[in-house]
């Protein structure tokens, strides 16, 4: 991710590109793709088994393992085309890759006993079936567990990729075998060897399709109303409260627009859908790295925000290894910060004048960035700055927050930057230049937001490098 200030954008360049879906289109490309590239990766272990089965176990067993690779490369690649238009930032080369080592560990495995069937068939069943329940377990984790290593970085919850995959691989193995052991006979010619293969690896990818595609549909897209917990040590109270609707029945009118700046005119007309609701309540989740001293570490969060009740940010990550999880906070006018080591040994615990005055400055950039119903508020003024920027004065901890916000030709939101009260490294508390850039966009409900941030101190500065503290990536905005 570019962290330099960006290059103004042509007005004729298209940036409604970064949509998702929605639920129904992803299952039903996923449903394709993978039913699709499954069953013509199928057909490369189909016809190499067909050739090599009575060569030596030894060479058989290599030979399957690398027809699987080719299988993997074929579903994932398949797969692949479909993630990439629903993630920002996806990488299909990592999730071809990464499902293609999984069918490889599988297709080891799977070969691994059928090639040594006279030795293992010789021992007792008190060896030989604790040992084939970890064998076939292990099978069936194989690709669920090597995707998961790319799903993890645009989803919540990813973990539950594994289980569901277990599932849609024991249907999709018991659909194949359904299909092939009845017509697989001794003596057949290899073209009708390979065509009833083709038939079982159509069977068997239609069934893993169905069964992935819909929770893969529920991670993107959780349905509507479907339980969102309070996260792990946060505020019972100041989450619930946050949850409240902000839906004072205004809609989007142009006509709201007279008399804005220019720069802000432009923004709205191009991220708020006419007649939207003006909602100024949202929920989010980023993920993306989080700088803690000289290094950088890998975050996921969910944050809940409201322009009148204030934020709630909850995030995991990891420390020498350990997980550590907790909360900032900026509701009933304080200020806080509570953080975790392995759920109970403290690491951080901050609250007071100063960090409530960060954070009322934190809210007040936040919610421009992210809720763009906030710039259209009463409670919000403008003045010009020039052609391409605006500064907004909020509210927030009973102070005047100055943001300024640079708006690219096209109406979309670059940059924002005001002066924070905080601690940049090295300083002490007080105003320092606080802001953040904005990348590629997408559309949740009415609204168009940017979804690559980059943020810190300095902005503007020779110091602006060293005072990056957050990049992340939004993959999940809803509004209420």
């Amino acid at each position: 991710m570019s962290v330099q200030r960006p290059s103004v954008a042509r007005p004729d360049v298209d940036l409604h590109q970064y949509f998702s879906q929605g639920p129904r289109a992803l299952r039903r490309s996923w449903l394709v793709a993978t039913t699709l590239g499954e069953s013509v990766g199928f057909l490369v272990p189909s016809v190499v088994a067909a050739l090599v089965w009575e060569l030596h176990p030894g060479l058989t067993l290599v030979l399957m393992v690398l027809a699987g690779v080719g299988e993997g490369l074929l579903l994932g690649a398949a797969q692949s085309v479909v993630l990439g238009r629903e993630f920002l930032g996806f990488s299909r080369v990592a999730w071809t890759g990464a499902t293609a080592a999984g069918a490889a560990a599988a297709w080891f495995l799977a070969m691994l006993a059928v090639t040594t069937s006279s030795t293992w068939t010789q021992w007792p069943p008190a060896v030989t079936v604790p040992l084939g329940l970890l064998l076939g377990l292990s099978l069936l984790v194989s690709v669920g567990l090597a995707q998961w290593t790319v799903l993890r970085h645009h989803v919540a919850r990813s973990r539950t990729w594994v289980p569901v995959n277990v599932v849609a691989w024991l249907v999709g193995l018991g659909v194949l075998l359904g299909i092939t052991t009845p017509l697989w006979q001794e003596g057949q010619s290899t073209a009708l060897v390979v065509a009833i293969g083709v038939l079982g690896g159509f069977g068997m990818g239609l069934a893993v399709a169905a069964v992935s595609g819909w929770w893969l549909a529920r991670l993107v897209s959780p349905p509507a109303g479907a339980a969102r917990p309070c996260p792990p040590g946060v505020p019972e109270r100041d989450w619930a409260a946050l949850a409240a609707s902000t839906d004072e029945f205004r809609v989007f009118d142009p006509m709201l627009l007279e008399g804005l700046p220019e720069p802000v005119q432009r923004w709205m007309r191009h991220v708020v859908a006419p007649g939207a609701a003006l909602l100024t309540g949202v929920e989010v989740e980023w993920t993306g790295h989080l700088r803690l001293g000289r290094s950088w570490r890998t975050f996921f969060s969910r944050q809940r925000s409201t322009q009148a009740g204030g934020f709630v940010w909850s995030a995991r990550t990891r420390v020498a290894g350990l997980p550590v999880t907790g909360f900032d906070r900026y509701t009933r006018g304080e200020g806080e910060m509570r953080w975790r080591v392995l759920g109970r040994f403290r690491l951080v615990s901050a609250s007071g004048d100063e960090v409530s005055r960060s954070a009322a400055g934190r809210h007040a950039a936040e919610l421009l960035a992210a809720v763009p119903a906030v710039a259209l508020d009463p409670a919000v003024t403008w003045e010009p700055v020039d052609h391409l920027r605006a500064t907004a004065r909020i509210v927030a901890g009973g102070e005047t927050q100055r943001v300024t916000v640079t708006v690219d030709p096209a109406g979309r939101l670059r940059e924002l930057e005001m002066d924070r009260w905080g601690t940049p490294p090295g300083a002490s508390f007080g105003s320092h230049r606080f802001g953040v850039l904005l990348g590629e966009e997408r559309r949740f409900d009415s609204y168009v937001v940017p979804t690559e941030v980059v943020g810190g101190w300095h902005i503007g500065t020779s110091d602006w490098g060293e005072g990056i503290f957050m990049r992340y990536r939004v993959v999940r905005c809803s509004f209420h």
